[in-house]
């Protein structure tokens, strides 16, 4: 076989393909049709229910009472009237060789700008201030209205690379096999996680929730290495039996370090109606001028672990969103099948067994995916401000980073049947 070069390429501005339902919400969220109210700390057993007064099954009578009784002007959700559809331009470039023994390499680039991401503003705020190190704090414009979510498009481009290898080889005894590695970068603004506005707005780590900034995005996987192994032989004339193993590890997905908002304090950047995000702020020592350290705060512990977190190149300043990255995770998974005789000519059957995450089911402490829960941030430090905008570290709070995800961690096993005609 005689080498064989590949070169392939593109340009193009691209968009769609974000969720309609950003725009639905306006319609659904429209202060009128809608009101939220909400009781916290209760116990069904001990206050009136509406209805038959069944816990768990009627709801208290005065959430009835508050939605019965409701205005017309609860929290809404708006359009920006300048707002932009958002867009991707896309610069691409590939190839592929295939070289005199039959081993085939592929490599490819992607870099993109995103124009105009779509993120939420809160119009119902303004900033009235600074911290200590120029963080804004923002207060209500209109007293007791604290939520009127805007659909609005980022300021500034964010920006996403990747690049892509992989050789692959199929021998002539049936063997075929492939293994490929995946680099990303990339960042957002607002990660943009779920269907409604609030979660939009309230489910990200920041230092400025009405103003983001572009940052490593949520979804980055940083490293990706899959290998892919199958082997082919007819043990039965005329008949294939196939075994394959696919192998992936990569490194986890990024997080952030966050301060947890003091109960009855004054709020870090003021008021947000989604508390215990804001992005913490690492002092440059015991003597740090943004920083006062309540008399319980434990700052032995407290350095000792920023010592160890890698947080130091952030002395001074805040800790980047998605600065920090979750464990590797590794796994195997095996398919097995085997072709049968069909009833009829032109029909195929075939009898298969998948084990998902074969790593699990050979070793317990195998296949086991750790890392930081949604949305992707750990509190560090309960904190508020005080009236010179500096921020009191009221309790250091040793926070356990990663935690087992028990769906992908666990393995499964599956026998079926097909029939094709």
């Amino acid at each position: 076989i005689s080498p064989e070069l590949e070169v392939r390429g593109g340009i193009g501005l691209y968009s769609g393909g974000n969720p309609n339902v950003w725009l639905a919400n306006n319609y659904q969220q429209n202060g009128i049709s809608q009101t939220q109210v909400s009781l916290r700390n209760i116990n069904l057993f001990d206050i009136p229910l509406s209805g038959e007064g069944r816990p768990g099954y009627n709801p208290p009578a005065e959430l009835v009472d508050a939605v019965a009784n409701a205005t017309n002007d609860s929290a809404v959700n708006v359009l920006d009237p300048d707002f932009e559809i958002p867009s991707e331009w896309k610069y691409a470039l590939g190839a592929t060789y295939t070289f005199p023994d039959n081993y085939i390499l592929m490599t490819d680039f992607m870099y993109t700008v995103r124009k105009n991401e779509a993120r939420i503003q809160n119009i119902a705020v303004e900033q009235v201030g600074t911290m200590a190190d120029g963080r804004p704090i923002y207060d209500e414009r209109e007293a007791g209205r604290s939520e009127d979510l805007m659909l609005t498009n980022l300021e500034d481009d964010t920006k996403a690379f990747s690049f892509s290898t992989a050789i692959s080889k199929k021998f002539d005894f049936g063997l075929s096999g492939s293994l490929a590695y995946a680099f990303t970068e990339s960042e957002d603004g607002n990660p943009m996680t779920s269907s409604v506005a609030y979660s939009n707005y309230a489910n990200f780590a920041t230092d400025n929730f009405n103003n983001p900034s572009a940052a490593t995005s949520n979804y980055e996987i940083p490293h990706r290495f899959t290998l892919r192994l199958t082997y082919q032989k007819e043990f039965f004339d005329g008949l294939n039996t196939t075994f394959s193993l696919f192998g992936s590890a990569n490194k986890g997905r990024p997080y952030s370090y966050v301060f947890q908002t003091t109960a009855d304090q004054p709020a870090i950047g003021g008021l947000d109606i989604a508390d215990d995000r804001q992005l913490l702020y690492v002092p440059d020592g015991a003597n740090d001028p943004n920083v006062v350290f309540g008399s319980n705060f434990d700052q032995e512990a407290f350095f000792n672990w920023l010592g160890e977190s890698g947080l130091g190149k952030y002395a001074g300043g805040t800790a980047e969103r998605n600065s920090l990255y979750s464990s590797w995770w590794h796994k195997l998974d095996l398919h097995i099948s085997q072709e049968l005789p069909g009833l009829m000519d032109g029909h195929k059957a075939s009898l298969f067994f998948t084990v998902d995450n074969l790593t699990n089911l050979i070793n317990d402490d195998w296949g086991v995916l750790y890392q930081a829960g949604f949305p992707q941030y750990t509190e560090v430090v309960s904190a508020y401000r005080n009236a010179s905008g500096q921020y009191v570290f009221d309790q250091f709070l040793d926070p356990g980073i990663q935690s087992r995800v028990s769906g992908p961690s666990l393995w499964s096993a599956r026998i079926g049947f097909e029939y094709k005609f």
